[in-house]
């Protein structure tokens, strides 16, 4: 058998195995590639939400990284939450040094808590090292200082945030309930581009922006360019809302099916638009 290609998840253990870490290293091994992963927090959470987030010390996160970037050859890196600017230093003291490949920053922010806005500066300083940062509209607005609401919103935040280095942003609005239609807004090079797909009507929608962007960061290991990696990343959560429609796992927001039980519905998935 050849050797896969490994991965590194960067983020917050989730109790409930339906988002963060958990639904990082599903990513991976549906695309068959070797997950490895750095826990920054883990939390108590279910299908209702996160009830407590117990956050490990910077010097954990870094003996971590270390571990790992010591003895495997990572083709790519997904980061997701960093519950403290200290774990953001850390990976941001990784990325300076140039071992942290095609990596893609999915900044999940706390809404509540104080802590907050440590953390945002502290991802204002990794930002720059990402090949593709995938915020959703809150965390957007976090990072931009502004409330993001429309799809104009969400390209000027793109475009905003793509001044302070990453060379890809996607701005998620899947969290949008009008329409049938879910729209991203893509900050290139070229300029803003939104990427269109029909809504999946269904409860089980957890951690689909963590599995977005493990899903960007294994198809970039994979070879990919940004944009076709946009387009596989969303046509696999598409699939994987589809295949989860009607599971009755826990009382809340259900998990999505990564691996496709018993088999991968036809995609939904339509593409980008002007």
């Amino acid at each position: 058998m050849t050797t896969p290609l490994a991965v590194l998840a960067i983020g917050g253990s989730d109790s409930s195995g339906g988002s963060g870490l958990q639904a990082d290293l599903k990513v991976f091994a549906a695309m068959r590639l070797y997950g490895a992963s750095v826990a920054t927090a883990v939390t108590a959470q279910n299908t209702r939400g996160i009830q407590d987030v117990f956050e490990l010390p910077g010097n954990v996160v870094s003996a971590q990284l270390t571990a790992v970037l010591d003895d495997l050859p990572v083709a790519a890196v997904k980061v997701g939450m960093l519950a403290t600017a200290e774990a953001a230093a850390a990976v941001t003291a990784k990325a300076r040094s140039g071992v942290l490949p095609n990596l893609v920053v999915d900044p999940v922010l706390e809404s509540a808590s104080g802590r907050r806005r440590g953390v945002v500066s502290a991802l204002e300083r990794l930002l720059p090292y990402a090949a593709v940062a995938t915020p959703n509209r809150d965390e957007a607005s976090a990072l931009v200082g502004w409330q993001v609401s429309t799809p104009a919103d969400m390209a000027g935040a793109a475009a905003q945030i793509a001044s302070n280095g990453p060379k890809f942003v996607v701005v998620t609005g899947g969290d949008m309930v009008a329409g049938d239609e879910a729209v991203d807004a893509v900050w290139t090079d070229a300029g803003a581009r939104f990427l269109r797909y029909p809504r999946v009507q269904t409860r089980n929608s957890r951690g689909t922006g963590c599995t977005f962007s493990a899903g960007i960061a294994a198809r970039l290991a994979l070879g990919d360019d940004v944009l076709e990696a946009l387009v596989a990343a969303k046509d696999y959560v598409s699939r994987s809302l589809v295949g989860a429609r009607d599971w009755e796992l826990g009382n809340g927001s259900g998990p999505l099916n990564h691996f496709g039980w018993p088999s991968f519905a036809a995609s939904t998935f339509a593409g980008f638009s002007a």
